[in-house]
């Protein structure tokens, strides 16, 4: 069976792609991606991939979007997502976001005849390459949001492509994957709950395995690189600042050195140069402090270490991913302006988020795992 895998560019909406199309592969099955801007991340992982949007800038066009429509800017994106939300109303950011992507994914689709596509949440170039080839797709959630109808209403706002490209009606997916565990949605499960490791790529760990350190060590990270790109490094700088009175180091960890754009940080913060997978930098630590991202607080349960979400300015969904982090235990959820000293030693040395996490950890475990998932689609296809 051929399996194509499309995202938006994104990392981190890639990213929790991959243990499925790596079980898909490990199941024997032909696995291509389509992506554009980060076709590396998936060659890195070890996935063909083709660029389908050569010169895609993702902050150039979410940024246009905007720029370009404030009302939408202040009356729907600008407006925070709650558990009674979906985010279909969000459709006119999806539109501007896949409307590149959709000519190379089409054509890419119409030469390689898949039978079946898998597609991250956001990326409605998925459902209309599925609907006009005629086959199945399974959509795979990145994080606590109620999808809707998104993908019909990002469809009508790209209307002009579905004439061009004899794109029908959408038809829903095959199956929905979540990756947030049970015990943290707080938004009704739209399908099954996918168990596994994270996957947050790969690196050059240096001449010997890196261990937990004498002393504490927190990661502070916003993620892949988007969310530092799009909304800046303003989330950062409170906590950087609240640092110099924790008796703890903290590595900034963005995938490259950020030092000159932060300014003079306290002796015991430092950046890291280079990109170090998440899995293997949290298990050293104590502590994770990072923007929400669903990415983020996967790993840190699975590395069993609290965390903090600090959001930031801006971004809609991190208070609900921050509320279920909060919700189920497993750490603090807050925004930048109350960050404090008190809150990074509170993180430091409450047991009942290492307890909570553990508790989670276990449950991720107990989930079906992504070669489990891959077999059972593809026993409903047969």
């Amino acid at each position: 069976m051929r399996i194509l895998v499309t995202s938006v560019p994104a990392i981190g909406h890639f990213l929790p792609v991959v243990p499925l199309a790596h079980a898909f592969r490990a199941a024997g099955h032909e696995v291509l991606v389509a992506l554009a801007e980060h076709g590396q991340v998936a060659a890195s992982a070890g996935l063909p991939v083709v660029d389908v949007a050569p010169d895609y800038d993702s902050v150039a066009v979410t940024s246009g979007v905007l720029r370009d429509d404030p009302a939408f800017h202040a009356n729907v994106w600008n407006v925070t997502v709650t558990p009674g939300m979906t985010i279909a109303p969000r459709a006119p950011m999806f539109a501007a976001i896949n409307r590149p992507l959709v000519p190379g994914t089409v054509e890419l689709a119409d030469r390689w005849r898949p039978d079946l596509v898998v597609y991250e949440q956001t990326a409605t170039v998925g459902p209309m390459v599925a609907a006009r080839l005629g086959i199945p797709s399974v959509q795979q959630n990145i994080a606590i949001l109620s999808t809707g109808d998104t993908h019909p209403a990002t469809a009508a706002l790209l209307g002009d492509l579905c004439d061009e490209y004899e794109i029908p009606e959408l038809r829903p997916p095959l199956m929905t994957l979540e990756v947030i565990p049970p015990s943290m949605l707080s938004v009704p499960a739209e399908g099954w709950c996918l168990g596994g490791r994270p996957y947050n790529g790969g690196g050059v760990l240096g001449s010997e395995l890196p261990g937990r350190p004498a002393r504490p060590q927190v990661a502070v990270t916003l993620g892949s690189g988007f969310s530092a790109e799009f909304y800046g490094l303003g989330a950062l700088e409170p906590v950087i600042e609240a640092a110099a009175e924790v008796d703890a180091d903290f590595l900034i960890a963005l995938g490259a050195d950020v030092t000159d754009r932060l300014g003079p940080v306290p002796a015991n913060v430092r950046s890291l140069d280079r990109w170090f997978p998440y899995t293997e930098l949290f298990r050293t630590c104590a502590a994770v402090v990072h923007h929400g991202g669903g990415g983020s607080i996967m790993t840190a349960i699975d590395a069993g270490v609290p965390q903090m979400v600090v959001r930031s300015e801006g971004d809609p969904g991190g208070k609900i991913m921050g509320d279920a982090v909060q919700d189920r235990g497993l750490g603090i959820s807050t925004t930048p302006a109350e960050v404090t000293a008190e809150l990074l030693n509170r993180l430091l040395t409450d047991d009942t988020f290492k307890r909570a996490t553990a508790e989670v950890r276990a449950e991720v475990a107990a989930l079906p795992t992504p070669a489990t998932v891959a077999a059972r689609l593809t026993g409903m296809m047969s």
